[in-house]
């Protein structure tokens, strides 16, 4: 494919956050650990870490697969989902994605992020990373998700530029839109880390390019 490169002071550039910016897995590995804190304080229940990886290889809803194990009431499922959503991540960004976003906003129209989630979830990941400063259109506050068009032309009217970039990695939802609306898109690929594994050859679907690591998305941003 011919592709001549996009002029980077005249672009946005909005990311994914889940499994993009950093991996959703060590999100997941998180909450849990705080669930299973909670338990040994309150219930002397100690969860081995092997039991939530054996519920999650077999898709099972890990806090309902607890309470069966520990004969504890349903009710408490649904608290100790709420643990998991309040907590405090232990997530980070890797050094290489900081600078990657600081060369960006240092040499872009703007950077932002559009995730699908909910708010309270999303922004303590937001926090946690440190990037809560940046422009964030979580599908919670605007009742939307992707692939809706609605959050995506909001960032058009919101921050006016040329061009748009979109980096996502999930095939089923995250480049549908952006696609439509003409904006480059870029899948970051799979790794085994990567807690949606959908994939799709629906070409509408498809990201324009896809990349190995963030920082290769520089191959397809012309700088003045």
């Amino acid at each position: 494919m011919t592709f001549h490169k996009i002029n980077l002071s005249k672009t946005v550039i909005v990311f994914d956050l889940d499994d993009t910016l950093y991996r959703e897995i060590d999100y997941q590995s998180s909450g849990f650990r705080e669930v299973s804190k909670y338990l040994k304080e309150n219930y002397k229940i100690n969860i081995s870490y092997q039991f939530i990886q054996k519920c999650i290889r077999g898709k099972k809803n890990v806090l309902e697969e607890i309470c069966k194990k520990f004969n504890l009431k349903k009710q408490i499922a649904k608290s100790l989902l709420w643990i998991y959503r309040l907590h405090k991540p232990k997530i980070y960004l890797k050094k290489s994605i900081k600078q990657t976003i600081k060369k960006l906003e240092k040499r872009s129209v703007g950077v932002a992020i559009l995730t699908d989630g909910r708010s309270i979830t999303q922004r303590l990941k937001l926090k946690a990373l440190g990037v809560n400063y940046l422009p964030h259109y979580i599908s919670e506050d605007y009742n939307d998700t992707k692939p809706s068009l609605k959050r995506f032309k909001l960032i058009m009217k919101e921050i006016p530029a040329q061009n748009y970039v979109y980096v996502g990695d999930n095939v089923s939802k995250d480049f549908l839109a952006p696609n439509k609306l003409k904006w480059l898109t870029i899948g970051l690929k799979k790794n085994n880390y990567n807690i949606h594994k959908k994939v799709s050859k629906n070409k509408n679907y498809q990201p324009l390019f896809w990349i190995n690591k963030l920082p290769n998305l520089f191959k397809y941003l012309q700088f003045d």
